[in-house]
């Protein structure tokens, strides 16, 4: 459906000083026209902008991290970060958004905003940025022009362009899955499961020959996401099928799905703590021989398990299994890919700010090689050195000084580890990031049919303001009742001769309604240029 952008074809070079001589704009938006005009004196902006949290062990604002330091010694833009608490961001965005005195940028994903992207516009929460972009972003508007699929992700139905984005590159972009202790298989003489059958005779051998009680552990919140699922050709919510919307709670698949976990429940080889854990006693069953498989992410997972084990038990190994599938052969679809427009961390410029050609100049330097490179790798002798034309992070980073963890010390010196405006996902910064080689080589597996990703993946359809009213209130209904019903159908509290009911029930909360609303902002989003 959409060609996958790669890292070489979007790292467009820098041309001519990005932040000099600026040009006034014709905006029939009042506040962007007055914003277009050119600025005399030194510019000075406000940006709102949640912090990781990994950023504020180490930093009590951006303004500290070199990479926006850097930035301003090369543009003389001062920027003010503001940051909400960590842990109350929503709130937080929720009370400046309602207080209507709005930061010159704000950092966020505008995806989820009530009533969507439109709304934010119409609330004058944002201003739309087609032109300024236009007369002001060369390296921005150069990929749009050059990635037109990758445009209509980022306009409004009505083609207004609300944010600078995240872009997505590289290929590893799927950075969690399903992960099986590997000393264990190769003690058993087993190899990595690719089917559900494999699947089911690994949890069943890891439960007799190595008294595992959990030969798969996890939470329940855990399975909201793209999991065993996909083997039965079902996403975990709403997902497309050649062009029609689909909810795979609601499909006859679905049935399917959870016998299968109702067997594994009743077998012994689920967790049968999963509908209560939480991640801390999950963390210790997969570290002290009680489970042997799990889902998890590459880095504060598979890193964060291996690192702990190394000195209590050398033979303790992981490793990445491929998503499964029903047949030996076939090629996953439903994976936990990520949209290449990331949604979150990209930057929307208010009608309060009164330098938008500015603030558009200096957005756009992370879309070229130069801004590129100083955000996910720094400056040169300091936090990476090329050699052979490839930025290896210096020690600053991969052994800190002050014993910070690689994702720490990235954090506090640069904006790669997690999406931010311009280009996220370098596979240069994840080969170094996954520093343990089974984490290579789980990112390599997980990713491996990213590609496939793309013909089930929603695109990033908006809905009306009024749509969006209506879906939130059907499926605030159907999401309650739906994980009822997953967590009765699986535990057996509830028998799978009465899975019509359920369907019945779905139903009358109007999941049809719910799908017509979301088929309609696909056709609306198909038609955008």
């Amino acid at each position: 459906m959409k060609r996958k952008i790669g890292i070489y074809t979007v790292l467009v070079a820098l041309t001519g000083s990005l932040l000099s001589g600026c040009s006034a704009s014709n905006q029939t938006d009042s506040a962007a026209d007055k914003a277009q005009q050119p600025s005399k004196g030194p510019v000075k902006l406000t940006y709102w902008v949640a912090m990781p949290a990994d950023a504020a062990r180490s930093l009590k604002s951006f303004s500290e991290a070199l990479v926006y330091q850097e930035m301003e010694k090369r543009t003389g833009i001062k920027v003010d970060f503001q940051h909400p608490a960590v842990g109350s961001e929503n709130e937080q965005f929720n009370l400046m958004i309602a207080s209507g005195n709005l930061p010159d940028i704000i950092e966020s994903d505008f995806t989820k905003y009530p009533g969507g992207p439109e709304k934010a516009i119409s609330d004058k929460v944002l201003i739309k940025l087609n032109e300024i972009i236009d007369k002001n972003a060369p390296n921005l508007k150069k990929f749009l022009d050059e990635h037109p699929s990758f445009k209509k992700e980022i306009v409004t139905d009505d083609g207004s362009i609300y944010v600078f984005p995240g872009i997505g590159i590289g290929n590893n972009a799927v950075s969690s899955g399903l992960v099986l202790r590997k000393d264990w298989l190769t003690d058993l003489g087993l190899t990595v499961p690719e089917t559900i059958d494999e699947w089911t005779n690994v949890l069943r051998q890891f439960k007799e020959k190595k008294g595992s009680k959990a030969p798969f552990t996890i939470r329940l919140s855990d399975f909201n996401k793209e999991l065993f699922n996909g083997a039965y050709g079902i996403g975990w919510e709403f997902y497309q099928d050649n062009g029609k919307i689909k909810y795979g709670p609601y499909e006859a698949a679905y049935k399917d799905y959870l016998t299968q976990l109702n067997a594994w429940y009743k077998e012994g080889l689920i967790d049968p703590d999963f509908a209560t854990q939480d991640a801390k006693s999950l963390d210790a069953k997969i570290t002290n021989n009680t489970a042997g498989a799990l889902t998890a992410a590459v880095g504060g997972g598979i890193g964060k398990y291996l690192n702990a084990m190394q000195s209590k038990d050398p033979k303790y190994d992981l490793v990445g299994a491929p998503y499964p599938v029903l047949r030996k052969g076939d090629e996953p679809k439903f994976i936990n890919k990520p949209y290449e427009y990331r949604g979150g961390g990209s930057a929307g410029i208010t009608p309060s700010n009164k330098h938008a050609a500015e603030t558009a100049k200096w957005l756009d330097t992370f879309y070229s090689n130069e801004g590129h490179m100083l955000k996910s790798f720094g400056v040169e002798g300091q936090t990476y050195n090329m050699v052979n034309g490839y930025p290896k992070y210096s020690e600053l980073i991969t052994n800190n000084p002050d014993k910070l963890s690689i994702g720490e010390a990235m954090s506090k010196y640069l904006r790669v580890a997690q999406p931010s405006p311009g280009l996220v996902g370098d596979d240069r910064y994840a080969d170094q990031y996954f520093a343990l080689k089974q984490q290579k080589e789980a990112s390599a597996i997980f990713s491996k049919h990213q590609k496939n990703a793309d013909a089930i993946l929603l695109p990033r359809i908006s809905q009306s303001p009024e749509e969006a009213g209506e879906l939130s209130s059907i499926m605030a209904e159907i999401n309650t009742y739906q994980s009822e019903m997953f967590l009765k159908f699986v535990m057996g509290a509830e028998p799978l001769s009465q899975f019509d009911k359920y369907k019945n029930q779905l139903k009358n909360l109007k999941i049809e309604r719910a799908i017509a609303l979301k088929q309609a902002a696909m056709e609306r989003y198909n038609k955008r240029k």
